[in-house]
């Protein structure tokens, strides 16, 4: 016998709201753009308690770069004992592929998993699930246009996917942000923005069209 939909919707509430108690490292950016160190205690597919030194008010968009999770962002809906926590709203094209990452990290840190050197399944540092191998260009100080896709993101800047070998120091330009080469790596280049925004929400979705 099948179950009915108020079961199926049921069992997707259940899964949304699962919380992962999980010790994960990160940094996050206020409202007026000064990035703090940050610790998760616990984790789920609607929100994320954190402790940190910022001082937020309630309805802060906030930026989220987690260590083995990736980038988040969502607004300040609570205060805690140690803390606050933050509301999520994850597309529903995204939800699965983010749940993956916290039930593998779990497992990872019960000790139910392969050691993290011996198989990764996910790279340290990930970009959210929107900007993953999202298709970019490298604009040179000369105008042209360079057709790259983003590997590895983080608040201050952006590994891309490039045979393109450019003089560290170039300036360039990625999306909306402007940068300058600061590494060469097998798969590309390493980019540091030169300035992050003063709104969080103009980082948030830094690589979308020109």
């Amino acid at each position: 016998m099948h179950g009915t939909s108020a079961d199926q919707a049921s069992d997707t509430d259940r899964r949304r709201n699962e919380r992962f108690h999980v010790s994960v490292n990160g940094r996050l950016m206020v409202p007026d753009g000064q990035e703090f160190s940050c610790k998760v205690t616990d984790i789920s597919l609607v929100g994320i308690a954190l402790q940190s030194d910022a001082k937020v008010l309630i309805n802060d968009h906030l930026i989220i770069y987690l260590d083995d999770l990736g980038r988040f962002e969502g607004p300040v809906r609570r205060f805690l004992n140690e803390g606050f926590a933050i509301e999520l709203k994850l597309p529903d094209t995204h939800r699965a592929k983010v749940e993956e990452r916290i039930q593998w990290l779990s497992k990872m840190q019960a000790g139910k998993g392969e050691k993290a050197e011996n198989l990764r399944q996910f790279p340290r540092h990930m970009p959210d699930s929107r900007s993953l191998g999202t298709t970019s260009k490298i604009i040179l100080e000369n105008g042209e246009q360079i057709d790259c896709k983003v590997l590895d993101m983080s608040l201050s800047g952006v590994l891309v996917g490039t045979h393109l070998r450019l003089p560290i120091g170039s300036p360039v330009t990625i999306g909306r942000m402007k940068g300058h080469v600061v590494r060469h790596a097998p798969e590309g280049l390493g980019i540091q923005f030169d300035n992050v925004p003063n709104h969080p929400m103009a980082a948030s979705r830094p690589f979308g069209k020109l």
